[in-house]
């Protein structure tokens, strides 16, 4: 330590810097590397996958239709009903599905008689899972659109805006974590014992919602 103290002393107050400098920069490039790329490789890999999985529920959910419509006419339902079987048979698709649909729709495509019920029930499954991942897409088209505008004033105002609302949140965040951190050195024992389980419910309802 004295040695370490001793070449700090000695040493040229601007190769210092230039070094500490260099270190700080380095270790922030490893850090956002660290970081960035899972987050980027997830992103793709999700992109990929929602895209495949929107398109194979509208094939789905389309024929499901059709043989609504069609429920009648024993010919066309079946026409229908091999096309399903295709579908779910093919490169492994029927991943796409969760496991209470691909059994609905399975039952539905080889059954010779058709249950209504079964039908309205998947159909509108398939629905609820289409508006939920086509909202997840709506989101991303609105950030895009407000805060990549091509008009510079309204592109400043909203990049403005974005970083106004970052720094607001972490500010917020960083009070809180501040006020649990005093909360747990300061105040009397059953207290401390509060502040721990308010923080851990916190990170089960903070996990719960960053999964939604």
């Amino acid at each position: 330590m004295e040695l370490i103290k001793s070449i700090l002393v000695e040493a040229n107050p601007d190769i210092v810097i230039f070094l500490m400098t260099s270190f700080i920069a380095f270790t922030s490039w490893i850090v956002k590397g660290l970081v960035e790329k899972p987050i980027n490789d997830s992103k793709d890999t999700f992109n990929k996958f929602l895209e495949k999985r929107i398109k194979f529920l509208f094939e789905i959910k389309a024929r499901l239709n059709l043989i609504a419509y069609f429920i009648q006419e024993q010919g066309e339902c079946d026409k229908f009903k091999e096309e399903i079987q295709n579908l779910l048979l093919k490169d492994g698709r029927a991943c796409y599905l969760n496991k209470e649909d691909f059994d609905k729709v399975l039952n539905i495509s080889i059954t010779p008689e058709i249950s209504e019920e079964l039908l309205l029930e998947a159909i509108t499954n398939i629905d609820e899972d289409l508006y939920s991942q086509i909202s997840k897409i709506q989101d991303e088209v609105s950030f895009y659109r407000k805060f990549s505008n091509y008009n510079p004033f309204k592109k400043f105002v909203g990049v403005s805006l974005l970083a106004l609302q970052y720094i607001l949140s972490l500010v917020l965040i960083m009070s809180i974590l501040f006020a649990l951190a005093y909360g747990l050195i300061v105040f009397a024992c059953w207290i401390k014992i509060i502040l721990i389980l308010i923080i851990i419910i916190g990170l089960i309802l903070i996990n719960k919602w960053l999964n939604k």
